[in-house]
């Protein structure tokens, strides 16, 4: 092959080459011009689902502000799921109040101790994780037979709260809590509400907890009289004694004015959820989930 021959393949190969990077590099561009529309348009998507989503939490606040019967829980009506489409904005909306769940932040009260561990064997948690909690919250420093005061935490570098939780996650630094034991509890216990476990929200578990003489029978006709408007139709329900009404009456509500809202809201192919705790309808705290 001449010489001439040689140069002019050299040069068609250049350019081949020179045109196929040439193309690579526009067609990368163009593959990033298209991931950055997208990338802008699912944050304007989620931007729009986000602000919806504050928007519900405001509606649901004013349910529960205008709640004016004598109940709440099952059978109110903000106990059923609010739902919501507004020009491609998906809204979902469920309430729930905190009083039906054993509340970590009253266990001075012997009483509700008693109910916590109960409730602890039921579920099958074990009992020292109960002590802990207790002490954990007391301010004395005198541990329960099975739990820890400020001498255990100080080994690992941190001291127990002494005081009144501000999130239920604190119970993650407790002796004895682990992930699955804390997910395990958190459909039973709140930081929030007098104390007094409200039977129109309660869990057959807590309902169970409330005396060792709680029948399953007792437990059942309660959940089956639900909504429970006046608290002393519970003594002329079946499985409940005259002694058992007056055993549990002074842990036990129909009433409450703490409340969980959970939020979601979709718009596009984006999502954002809220969950938030208010006092009735004023906003305790929220944050972001999605």
């Amino acid at each position: 092959m001449s010489s001439s021959k040689r140069r002019k393949g050299f040069v068609l190969f250049v350019v081949l080459f020179i045109v196929s990077a040439l193309a690579s590099f526009l067609f990368s561009i163009y593959y990033l011009s298209q991931l950055t529309y997208r990338k802008t348009e699912e944050l304007k998507d989620y931007t729009v689902a986000y602000h919806a989503a504050v928007s519900a939490l405001k509606i649901a606040l004013k349910f529960l502000k205008e709640d004016r019967n004598n109940f709440d829980g099952e059978g109110d009506e903000w106990s059923k799921p609010i739902a919501y489409n507004y020009r491609g904005i998906s809204i979902l909306i469920n309430i729930n109040d905190e009083c039906g769940k054993v509340n970590v932040n009253k266990l001075d009260d012997r009483r509700l101790f008693e109910v916590l561990k109960r409730l602890f064997d039921r579920i099958n948690v074990e009992q020292p994780v109960a002590d802990s909690i207790k002490d954990w919250i007391d301010r004395d420093n005198f541990p329960e037979p099975e739990g820890a005061e400020e001498n255990y935490y100080m080994g690992l570098g941190y001291r127990p709260t002494n005081g009144q939780l501000k999130s239920l996650g604190e119970l993650l630094y407790v002796k004895g809590m682990d992930e699955k034991t804390f997910k395990k509890l958190e459909r039973y216990l709140t930081i929030y509400g007098s104390g007094k476990v409200n039977v129109n929200s309660a869990p057959k578990e807590v309902l169970l907890s409330l005396s060792p003489n709680m029948s399953q029978e007792a437990a059942d006709s309660i959940i089956g009289a639900r909504p429970i408007e006046d608290i002393t139709v519970i003594r002329e329900l079946p499985g409940i004694t005259k002694e058992l009404y007056f055993e549990i009456r002074p842990l036990i509500t129909n009433r409450c004015n703490y409340f969980r809202i959970d939020v979601t809201a979709s718009y596009g192919d984006t999502t954002a959820q809220i969950r938030a705790f208010s006092e009735r309808g004023k906003l305790l705290e929220w944050k972001v989930i999605q």
